[in-house]
């Protein structure tokens, strides 16, 4: 009996179950709610401020993902759209690299950081000028 295979089994239990919690959250949340036909204003900047976070339009974006429209996704959400096959792709490569026993740093660098930080920003700045008003959020509660 081979003992290596468990306990690589083992070491990607854990990125393998953040990722189906992840899945599993989406998936009844998708069930249970609609963003398109009901507005729950979440984001405190935009109730203030009127105006549009990295984050608004988010829930919107993953749900029309779920729903296989990619296109209603990136007119919701395009950051978190483009992001979310990044993310499953640094969690295969975690997996990948816990099965094989290689050191698996989670935190970026500091470079890495700064350069995720301005694009939120930039995009912030973007979404919320009138000539890219293809970036905002879009609602189509009451349409």
């Amino acid at each position: 009996m081979s003992v290596a295979p468990a306990r690589g089994l083992r070491r990607v239990l854990l990125p393998l179950a953040i990722g189906a919690s992840g899945l599993a959250l989406a998936a009844v949340v998708q069930q249970v709610f609609d963003p398109f036909r009901t507005h729950i204003p979440l984001c405190v900047l935009n109730h203030l401020t009127g105006l549009e976070c990295p984050g608004c339009g988010a829930i919107r974006s993953v749900h029309a993902l779920l729903a296989g429209d990619p296109l209603l996704a990136l007119r919701s959400n395009a950051l978190v759209t483009i992001a979310i096959p990044l993310a499953a792709i640094g969690m295969t490569a975690w997996v990948v690299r816990r099965w094989r026993g290689l050191r698996t740093d989670l935190m970026p660098s500091m470079r890495v950081m700064l350069v995720l930080l301005g694009i939120a920003v930039l995009y912030t700045v973007l979404r919320n000028l009138p000539m890219f008003w293809f970036l905002a959020p879009i609602s189509l509660v009451g349409g």
